[in-house]
């Protein structure tokens, strides 16, 4: 078995070598891990070797996916090769399974797994096509991961798929080098034209195996690129073969009916939580209005009260005023007022 990367992050690498160890039972003494380094020099010498499977930097040219990975292949010594991306974990006992594949079903081309991210959501289960050719990620889980369970039995049905990702890839090397990547590819699309490459020149199909599993943590090395023109070219080459082989379109329409299936079940479900939302939304709201409305009747009755207070004070006021007026009025007032005013002046005289 040969395993060929690319690579010029020595951390990712680093991290994808020592997840080969339990990758596989059994390495052999003729493994091999071939890579094809396109970093600096400075970061080669960071790169952590393992004692087995042997490494080795076979290549050190500017990155381009499809001939890095045809050059690797040319040099390559195993049976089996191994493409996979510097950036992928691979879980263990997945490169076993795909071998095993590959050995007991001749009518299989290349073995692809399912890979999710570092938080565990869905990543790839698959690649199928939209009515115009262009490949997209089964399931979508770039705009629907955290709906979907990736290990729900939609995900975990294994079986001949129209295609899958390059960035885990099994194949057999006679295989590979009969059909090799197109290189006319700028950014991406040359894995899925091996796929379709593998199913018409060779009447093999590519195969998804779910118990072929991996972390990938998506473009965390290619990055975003513009891949607009190379999707349409491989739309292109889907349309093509697709005329030519009902067979194909049936497996099409056969994961596809899976997907849309799913899909309306993730609708249902989405359904079921907007209306879920919207009744604890209107409980709330009802729960409110009746705080509201309780609180509308302690403040009118608050109300009243005060303006109850304010009227006896305001009457018990006027009867006060009327009492010193009539006092004012009063026949013993005005008889008293020349001893009050005498008082007055004897009270205000300063003490000798």
């Amino acid at each position: 078995m040969s395993c060929l990367v690319i690579s010029r992050q020595p951390q990712l690498l680093n991290r994808m070598l020592a997840s080969l160890e339990q990758a596989r039972r059994f390495w052999q003494p003729s493994d091999e891990v071939l890579c094809s380094w396109n970093g600096s020099s400075t970061d080669e010498e960071r790169i952590e070797a393992p004692a087995h499977p042997t490494f080795r930097i076979a290549s050190r040219t500017a990155y381009h996916f499809a001939a890095n990975m045809n050059r690797l292949a040319e040099q390559a010594l195993g049976e089996l090769l191994v493409l996979v991306n510097d950036d992928v974990v691979l879980d263990p006992g997945c490169l076993d399974r795909a071998a095993q594949i590959l050995e007991t079903l001749p009518e299989v081309g290349l073995v692809g797994g399912r890979l999710r991210n570092s938080e565990g959501m869905l990543t790839h289960a698959g690649l199928l096509f939209a009515n115009d050719g262009c490949p997209y990620n089964r399931f979508r889980p770039d705009q629907l991961g955290p709906l979907i369970d990736p290990d729900g039995l939609e995900v975990q049905e294994s079986g001949p798929m129209p295609a899958v990702t390059g960035a885990l890839m099994v194949i057999r090397r006679s295989d590979f080098l009969s059909l090799r990547f197109r290189e006319t590819f700028r950014v991406c699309g040359e894995d899925v034209a091996l796929c379709l490459d593998c199913w018409s020149h060779l009447g093999k199909t590519p195969y998804y195996a779910s118990d072929v599993t991996a972390i990938h943590d998506e473009k965390s090395t290619r990055g975003d690129s513009l891949d607009h023109y190379d999707i349409q070219a491989v739309g292109r080459l889907v349309q093509d073969l697709a005329n030519e082989h009902p067979e194909l379109r049936a497996q099409f329409s056969h994961w596809a009916v899976q997907e849309s299936a799913l899909m309306w079940r993730l609708c249902q479900q989405l359904r079921g939580e907007r209306d879920g939302a919207r009744q604890q939304r209107d409980e709330q709201l009802k729960e409110l209005r009746e705080l509201l409305q309780e609180q509308q009747k302690e403040w009118h009755h608050d109300r009243t009260q005060l303006i109850q207070e304010r009227d006896q004070a305001r009457a018990e006021a006027i009867a006060a005023q009327q009492k010193i007026r009539d006092l004012l009025q009063s026949t013993s007032w005005k008889l008293t007022a020349p001893l009050r005013s005498i008082s007055e002046r004897l009270g205000a005289r300063p003490t000798p």
